[in-house]
């Protein structure tokens, strides 16, 4: 094989790896977008409840945060984002939807779905780190470390909300004081899923 050839397939694996890293992104871009328009009515249907109401909007101004650290990656890689919506992105999407028509138990099955949501960004972003750590792409691991760590911390604390959102919840519909959970009740969230590697 001439140094010629080799060259040849290096930059053919590079590219390839860059595709693929591009892909990734663009569903990353595609979650983030959807989950903006869920959190977009979210907002609207938590009148009753102020502390959730105002968590919402720390997330929502968080995801956005995250659209736009994904498509400064995708930019810097030499392409535009997708702005057709993925799969990926349509299934997330479909995922949150349903929840808006619980009714009764609408404002419980959301942050229950959410702090799902939260726990699948981490993990898509704990394969986008690995994926970028890979590929020598320092700047892309660093961004999406940022955005899992932000998602990890509100999982967390949609979890530390879901207590008060049920009791708020129940004492509405039974007409019964909501409140305070005891010592005994109370059951620590679990720790957030923390990726293997760091970037590099």
């Amino acid at each position: 094989m001439t140094s010629v050839q080799g060259m040849e397939q290096t930059m053919d694996r590079t590219k390839s790896g860059n595709d693929l890293l591009i892909s990734w992104l663009n569903d990353a871009y595609a979650m983030e977008n959807s989950l903006i328009q869920v959190l977009q009515n979210r907002i609207k249907g938590t009148a009753d409840f102020p502390d959730l109401q105002a968590l919402d909007r720390q997330h929502l101004e968080e995801t956005r945060r995250h659209a736009e650290r994904v498509q400064q990656c995708i930019t810097r890689l030499g392409e535009k984002p997708s702005s057709v919506k993925s799969f990926f992105g349509t299934v997330y999407g479909a995922i949150q939807a349903p929840m808006t028509g619980f009714g009764r138990d609408e404002i419980v099955e959301n942050t229950k779905v959410d702090y799902s949501a939260e726990q699948f960004e981490v993990a898509s972003y704990t394969a986008l780190i690995e994926a970028a750590n890979q590929l020598g792409d320092a700047e892309t691991a660093t961004a999406c470390a940022q955005n899992m760590r932000e998602d990890a911390a509100m999982a967390t604390r949609l979890m530390q909300a879901l207590p008060m959102i049920v009791r708020t919840q129940v004492s509405k519909i039974t007409g019964a004081p909501a409140g305070r959970a005891t010592a005994e009740q109370m059951v620590p969230p679990p720790e957030a899923a923390q990726p293997g590697t760091q970037p590099g």
